[in-house]
């Protein structure tokens, strides 16, 4: 996850009489940063009193202390993570200009760390199932789930390859933690409320349709207390096959196709620059682990189904990796040797990519469904649904030897000097 390099020097340089402009970039990255430092700060410890204050309270229903802490939690990493961009482009505006990233310390190096994931999935599956306790130590724990994988990932993807100073680095890195998400984000309720309005319009065409759907909503204003309650009233609805279809063409198509021309804008931010595609590949990389954190630290639950979402978000993690490198290849390709083609059709591999994961994911979500209103399962569904995590698994393992396949190459094309080609 963190930005990391080949070399394990740290000279500082001083830019002399060259310090006396100012380096307009590095006011830009400095100024936002530091904005976004506080904002999350603030925003962490705001949400942080609101989950004591509710933890305290006895008229809490259900959990509902733990999704407190763990948006506190997020913030406040989030934040952590944005200062040495704020560092590293303060000692750059002060005329200083560290050109190689600080060494791991003996030990620490990713590709160990991830010996230390058993034992936080295991510690952590146990305190999810307590409820006071998983309100405080849960959030830490979920973040170590996190980080230690990707972090891993991303040291194996960008392993030998050039990224710049650190300064960029890091710099790309925030803007897949920021940036990416803050513009899908936006793009995607946008989609949505347009879906939305599209929809109402049809159904003011339908009057029975508009009928029952008023006699849902009297109803559901009844029981909005009970969650159990809730999801057996509008479960029925959520089973039909157009609502379905609807689902699977905004998540597996919609949204890949937003997420794949954003994630990478850490490698956008540096069009003109002269990257190299083995550079272009590094940063994206980079980038698209940025989103993934973020995504993947803001999805969290409690009880025994934690585990399993901490490491199914590992598989999220590797297909964020993997595909925003390869887009991030393929626009330094094109920028460079006008491969605009590649580019197009590298981006629709990592649409079909992040597509096909997100679609057998929403497999497995609507064969739960009918158990939990009560109902059997259509055929077809039951059969996608039990060859779905199968399928997920494979598709990891297939994302994550393609990751360690292009690094080879382009670490092998770097040795031999042609760093400009691609494969």
């Amino acid at each position: 996850m963190l930005p990391m390099q080949s070399s394990l020097h740290t000279p500082l340089q001083s830019e002399g009489a060259a310090a006396t402009k100012m380096h307009w970039p590095s006011a830009l990255q400095f100024g936002l940063s530091l904005l976004a430092v506080l904002w999350l700060w603030g925003v962490a410890l705001s949400v942080g009193l609101v989950g004591v204050v509710q933890a305290f309270s006895h008229i809490r229903q259900g959990d509902t202390v733990l999704p407190f802490f763990i948006i506190a939690t997020t913030c406040g990493v989030m934040g952590i993570l944005l200062l040495p961009g704020v560092g590293y482009s303060g000692l750059r505006l002060l005329g200083r200009r560290i050109e190689r990233p600080l060494p791991w310390p003996r030990g620490l190096r990713p590709v160990w760390l991830i010996f230390l994931l058993p034992p936080v999935i295991w510690v952590g599956n146990w305190v999810a199932r307590q409820e006071v306790l998983s309100w405080f130590f849960l959030p830490p724990l979920h973040v170590l789930a996190v980080v230690i994988p990707l972090l891993w990932v991303v040291f194996l993807a960008v392993r030998g390859l050039p990224q710049g100073s650190p300064q960029r680095a890091w710099g790309v890195f925030e803007s897949g933690l920021v940036i990416a998400p803050a513009l899908i984000m936006v793009i995607e309720i946008a989609f949505l409320v347009l879906g939305i309005a599209g929809w109402s319009v049809w159904v003011s065409t339908q009057p029975q349709l508009l009928e029952e759907l008023t006699r849902l909503f009297e109803n559901l204003d009844q029981v909005r207390t009970s969650p159990e309650m809730v999801v057996r009233l509008i479960g029925p609805y959520l089973m039909r096959p157009g609502v379905i279809l609807a689902v699977l063409v905004f998540g597996a198509v919609l949204v890949p196709l937003v997420e794949e021309a954003l994630k990478p804008i850490g490698v956008w931010l540096l069009v003109g620059r002269g990257l190299s595609p083995a550079e272009g590949f590094a940063a994206g990389a980079v980038s698209g682990a940025g989103y993934a954190l973020v995504e993947s630290l803001a999805i969290s639950t409690s009880g025994e189904a934690w585990a399993g979402l901490a490491l199914a978000r590992i598989g999220t993690g590797v297909v964020h990796v993997l595909t925003s490198a390869l887009t991030g290849w393929a626009l330094v390709s094109a920028w460079r040797e006008n491969r605009y083609l590649r580019l197009g059709a590298i981006y629709l591999v990592a649409v079909f990519i992040h597509g096909l994961w997100n679609g057998l994911t929403l497999m497995l979500v609507f064969i739960e469904l009918p158990r939990t209103i009560g109902q059997a399962s259509p055929d077809t569904l039951e059969n996608w649904g039990r060859l779905a995590p199968y399928a997920l698994v494979s598709l990891v393992v297939v994302c994550f030897v393609a990751l360690l396949g292009m690094n080879w190459k382009l670490r092998r094309l770097q040795s031999v000097g042609d760093v400009s080609r691609a494969i």
